[in-house]
């Protein structure tokens, strides 16, 4: 049976207007009852096809989706709407995608696929609440956190990549996945070093997240790992905000790197 439910809105100054698409009650009464903790007006909806009405509604803000419906999997809808709001040019909503498939490679399918965040169940209310503060500063799928430089240069080098080397068309992509695992990787690691206050993986994890940065044109994150470098993961109490932002930031360059061109 369908299910359709809206919590008190609360005041739109702090909280986001949310669609949640899920056909399990469970997981669907569980979201509202997070977002409503976090601050934010849920509407839940089973089915998919009303579900797309509604996104193209001007009241809607956020998008979290579920992957894995029978009637129209996630990736299916995501596609819809892209093409209904292109062809009514309206602006991209930003679409998490809320699921039970949480290996690296589900996230950058999905990252891959135009979603803006990936969450994996059970949804834990600090995680729902980072992923739609980050969404909040985003106008539109513009929201990426960038700003319109930093986009446009991760744009720029992926035609670049793309054109260097034409008979190979998958070169680019290589190249693009490569530096989504290994920036991953060395963001894990840094983890690992403030974890155990050592300051020489610290070190070399935040030149080489720098390196890679720069090279595909993301300066603002470059130089975030940077000045991470020169920071000591055992004396400064600021750093597990500052990883936070980090991680923010790396989303949102993985966002414009898998964006589908249009």
């Amino acid at each position: 049976m369908a299910i359709h439910a809206e919590l008190t809105r609360p005041t739109p100054a702090l909280g986001l207007r949310l669609l949640v698409v899920d056909d399990d009650p469970l997981s669907t009464r569980f979201l509202a009852h997070l977002s409503a903790l976090l601050g934010h007006a849920c509407t839940i909806e089973a089915r998919p096809e009303r579900a797309l009405e509604l996104a193209g509604r001007a009241d809607v803000d956020v998008l979290l989706l579920d992957l894995d419906m029978p009637q129209m999997d996630g990736f299916e809808l995501l596609r819809r709407l892209r093409s209904a709001e292109q062809q009514s040019e309206r602006a991209p909503m930003p679409v998490v995608a809320v699921t039970g498939y949480v290996a690296e490679s589900d996230r950058l399918r999905c990252l891959m696929a135009g979603f803006n965040e990936h969450l994996g169940k059970p949804i834990h209310v600090g995680t729902l609440g980072a992923a739609l503060q980050t969404l909040a500063t985003r106008p539109g799928l513009s929201g990426t956190g960038l700003g319109q430089s930093d986009a446009q240069r991760l744009r720029d080098t992926v035609q670049r990549l793309s054109s260097m080397k034409p008979g190979e068309r998958n070169f680019a992509p290589s190249v693009i996945e490569t530096f989504a695992l290994r920036s991953a990787q060395l963001i894990e690691t840094l983890q690992d070093a403030w974890r155990g206050a050592d300051a020489a993986a610290w070190r070399n994890s935040a030149q080489a997240l720098a390196a890679s940065a720069e090279f595909l044109g993301a300066s603002r994150l470059a130089r975030m790992s940077e000045d991470l470098a020169t920071l000591d993961p055992a004396a400064d109490d600021t750093l597990e905000q500052r990883l936070q932002t980090i991680e923010s930031e790396h989303q949102a360059v993985l966002t414009v790197l898998f964006a589908r061109p249009r």
